[in-house]
């Protein structure tokens, strides 16, 4: 695992911040759609069905927050950092009771995104959609359950004349992961 210095994008906007004008009414229902379509079907553990909506380069990373002295700027530690083959494996994984144990049973979780922000983003045709995210996660080794929160920035881009999955950073609002591990894709 690696700390990365945030604050940032690598094209210099501010975390949040969305890329480019903001995209017409018609665009930002569309993305909306997608990304809550995107949410049920991981909430149903339709993961095949979900890899299918992410582009042959995309990009998923997860971090959390480091707990460090204000005055030494804001770190996050990558607990995930997958290109598309490794994040088949892993959906590969986790959709197969007989190659994991960490989700076998499966953990029960619900995903709720909002406060979407979405503008245009090079090259034509590709969007950034800035939400935040809470993911509630049940299994019998949490009796009280567990929340994921944070802030998501995806790149989607039109493919075929469906929006898809690029890029996907998810920042956690949190220093320490509940139950001991991410074995579910947020």
């Amino acid at each position: 695992m690696t700390a990365a210095r945030t604050g940032g994008d690598r094209a210099g906007h501010a975390a949040g911040d969305a890329v480019g004008d903001a995209v017409d009414d018609g665009e930002f229902l569309e993305i909306q759609r997608f990304l809550h379509r995107e949410a049920a079907l991981l909430d149903r553990r339709a993961y095949a069905e979900w890899f299918g909506l992410l582009t042959d380069d995309v990009r998923y990373v997860v971090a959390a927050q480091v707990s460090r002295p204000a005055e030494d700027g804001a770190m996050d530690n990558a607990i995930v950092d997958e290109d598309a083959a490794s994040l088949k494996l892993r959906v590969d994984q986790i959709a197969d009771p007989k190659l994991t144990r960490a989700e076998n049973p499966p953990s029960l979780a619900r995903r709720f995104v909002s406060n979407l922000r979405a503008g245009y983003a090079a090259p034509p045709d590709a969007f950034v959609a800035e939400t935040n995210l809470l993911v509630y996660r049940s299994r019998a080794t949490l009796p009280d359950g567990g929340l994921y929160a944070g802030e998501r920035r995806d790149v989607l881009r039109r493919v075929g004349g469906g929006l898809r999955i690029a890029q996907r950073r998810i920042r956690l609002d949190q220093t320490t992961l509940h139950g001991g591990s991410l074995s579910i894709l947020l």
